[in-house]
């Protein structure tokens, strides 16, 4: 049975497509751990300026590095 070459025509672009989707699923799969929690609270030192977060929003928390108080760092 003869194939006529403008049925061959979209195989290259439907092959290109179905790669970026595969691509673009792994991608998800791969990064979907490494998504930040919302409930986070994301607190910056003062004394020593290291950034750090806390499973749960309190309205203050230790600093792991020099152990002082901090208040919740506002977002931007």
């Amino acid at each position: 049975m003869p194939v006529d070459v403008i049925h061959l025509l979209p195989l290259p672009l439907i092959l290109t497509l179905a790669a970026l989707l595969g691509l673009a699923v792994l991608y998800d799969l791969r990064t979907f751990k490494h998504h930040k929690k919302k409930e986070d609270a994301i607190y910056r030192c003062a004394s020593c300026r290291r950034v750090y977060t806390t499973p749960r929003q309190t309205p203050l928390a230790r600093c792991p590095a020099c152990g002082k108080q901090n208040p919740a760092a506002r977002p931007r």
